[in-house]
């Protein structure tokens, strides 16, 4: 699933790569992918949240919190900063890939909440990954038994906050520290939970008429692609549309989920190797492709396929498993060695752990 997830944002925003290098609109691949592969996002933090609960309540009596946020803080940070590392290089060659406004502190350390001011932008995602482990490591100090209601009140905020907002005028709309605020209190929160919540289900329940869930979450998802042509005539992906996203590309997240989940504890799991390498290498998928767009522009390969390309989408195809091919092999070498050292300095500072 995860492999899916960062296929299909890497494929979405190689979409806009060829429509600007003189692609039809109406390639269907490339169409199906520019509606909704941004999506992959959205399964993302469902994902997490899944798998925060499952591994927290497979490891309880061993798995203290601080622990738990020092793993998911160095998962986070082991693999983004060689990406960033990586950027710094291309923008010392290229600098008019770097905006003005770039905040390259708040980038390195992921504190800066304005997606324009990231030298890779697609981070803001690992923005609401650190936030979403910092709200589980503080669940993980309360008794077992009040965790679920813990749950529970946090979404009630949320709610609360963003029913306010939808209930403001945005020239009237008090707004202190709204930057913090909009992403504390972001609908991409309730994803994460609901995750959570899948996780709790699964502890005690299996899922039947599995047809049916495939179905109606994959129904959910075309679902989008005619609201945005036919009703919106813009794309969910548009800030004024955050919630209606959220609502629907997380209950599609969850029923797609669900039914992964369900066949794997079948012993159902389709393509075993490749979505392992594929699952694995993920993280390097979601971070390594806008490097790649970035070089395919600044070099002038976009422009180039414009005016002596028929075919931009087989050009823009095999970049697309360049890409890929080298996001496996940045796992293998680089990001599975990182982890490796933070796995051995977590034992010396966690030495009671095993």
């Amino acid at each position: 699933m995860r492999a899916v997830a960062a296929l299909s944002v890497l494929i979405y925003h190689f979409s806009i790569q060829f429509n600007a290098a003189g692609g039809s609109n109406n390639h269907w691949f490339y169409y199906l992918f520019n509606q909704i592969g941004y999506a992959g996002v959205d399964f993302f933090f469902v994902i997490s949240g899944y798998i925060m609960w499952v591994t927290t309540q497979e490891k309880q009596n061993k798995l203290p919190a601080l622990n738990f946020a020092y793993k998911r803080a160095t998962r986070i940070f082991f693999g983004y900063w060689p990406y960033f590392l990586l950027a710094v290089i291309i923008i010392t060659f290229f600098p008019s890939l770097i905006s003005s406004n770039t905040n390259l502190t708040g980038s390195f350390f992921l504190t800066e909440l304005e997606t324009s001011k990231l030298l890779i932008q697609v981070a803001w995602t690992l923005q609401y990954e650190l936030y979403f482990y910092g709200l589980f490591t503080m669940l993980l100090f309360i008794d077992k038994k009040h965790v679920l209601k813990a749950i529970g009140s946090l979404v009630f905020l949320i709610l609360v906050y963003q029913f306010y907002i939808q209930l403001q005028p945005n020239e009237n709309l008090l707004k202190p520290n709204s930057d913090l605020f909009n992403f504390m209190f972001s609908p991409f929160c309730l994803q994460f939970f609901t995750g959570c919540l899948l996780g709790h289900y699964f502890q005690t329940k299996r899922l039947n008429h599995l047809p049916l869930i495939l179905l109606t979450g994959l129904a959910i998802l075309i679902s989008a692609i005619y609201l945005q042509e036919s009703v919106l005539y813009t794309s969910l992906i548009s800030i004024n549309h955050l919630n209606l996203r959220v609502v629907i590309f997380g209950s599609s997240a969850v029923l797609l989920l669900a039914v992964i989940i369900e066949c794997e504890m079948r012993g159902r799991i389709l393509l075993k190797k490749i979505s392992t390498v594929l699952g694995g290498a993920s993280y390097s998928i979601y971070l390594s492709h806008t490097l790649v767009i970035s070089l395919v522009f600044v070099l002038g390969w976009q422009n180039w396929m414009l005016l002596n390309s028929e075919s931009p989408g087989l050009w823009i195809f095999l970049l697309m498993i360049l890409t890929v091919f080298y996001s496996i092999m940045h796992y293998k070498w680089i990001e599975q060695p990182l982890m490796s050292i933070a796995r051995k300095l977590g034992k010396y500072l966690f030495k009671n752990v095993n």
